[in-house]
């Protein structure tokens, strides 16, 4: 997940409803039992504002998504990348061992034509005649984004979406007119530091370490789950890409619902660990 941005960054849209739940709700959600009917989608959004502007515009830039069938336990994966050329900052947070931000490391992209790692040169202006046509390429890529939801999330088979962090899922949806459509989006990251009563919230990161997570020629795993992975998203696996991200949510959330004891206990050795830190 990039780095939090500003609301003023999105193009406006007009206002689609979406839904929340309380604590006791989410976690009948996020807990659901084996051979439940209905696909949960796990997903990741990966943002970067147009390079020069301040931070003034921003634009998705990929999603990738694990879908679920808790009935058979088979999982499905389906990502995109909006491929525009123009050149995007791309802000990562950096985080401590105890999965706190401590910094952000920025660079430049290019989706379009396949450039990554670029210098980021914070004194870069691009010009004002040059934000308007900025501003029209962020709305393509946001209608592309709402394209790609509406074709994953199929009506009345998809219950649930999982994101870890959800403000920036919420106010993209909003900026794509994508209307979850009585679909219950579930904040993972928000679920886990309600359910153990955390003073601050945990990384990405950090949980994906706690929960031992890996990827290998032919698979992704955790402590305690195994799933293939098709040979064309093998190179997407990292952290922060889109579909690296999204399948890190997706086994975390399964030792959530499954092995919660062991989950919670690795969970609370690290509180203690950063709390005796200060």
């Amino acid at each position: 997940m990039a780095y939090v941005l500003q609301d003023k960054s999105f193009p406006e849209t007009g206002s689609r409803e979406t839904f929340s739940l309380s604590g006791e709700e989410i976690s009948t959600v996020v807990q659901s039992v084996p051979g439940g009917s209905g696909r949960r989608v796990y997903l990741d959004i990966e943002f970067g504002y147009v390079y020069g502007t301040c931070r003034g515009v921003i634009m998705p830039i990929e999603i990738g998504a694990v879908v679920h069938r808790p009935e058979d336990d088979s999982v499905h994966y389906v990502g995109e990348q909006f491929r525009y050329d123009i050149d995007v900052e791309i802000w990562k947070k950096v985080t401590d061992p105890c999965g706190k931000t401590v910094g952000v490391a920025t660079t430049v992209a290019n989706m379009g034509r396949g450039e990554y790692g670029m210098a980021y040169n914070h004194s870069f202006r691009v010009s004002d005649d040059e934000v308007p046509a900025a501003e029209e390429t962020a709305r393509h890529a946001f209608g592309d984004l709402g394209a790609f939801m509406e074709a994953v999330i199929a009506a009345g088979d998809t219950p649930a979406i999982v994101v870890f962090a959800a403000d920036m899922e919420k106010k993209a949806f909003r900026a794509a007119n994508f209307s979850l459509d009585g679909c219950i989006l579930v904040d993972l990251q928000r679920e886990i530091r309600r359910r153990f009563e955390m003073r601050q919230v945990l990384s990405l990161d950090r949980l994906a370490r706690l929960i031992d997570f890996r990827a290998d020629e032919s698979a992704v795993a955790s402590t305690h789950f195994r799933y293939p992975v098709p040979e064309e998203y093998r190179h997407l696996l990292s952290a922060h890409r889109g579909m690296g991200d999204a399948i890190r949510t997706f086994l975390l959330a399964r030792e959530y619902q499954e092995r919660l004891p062991d989950l919670e206990t690795r969970i609370r050795t690290l509180m203690e660990a950063c709390e005796n830190e200060g």
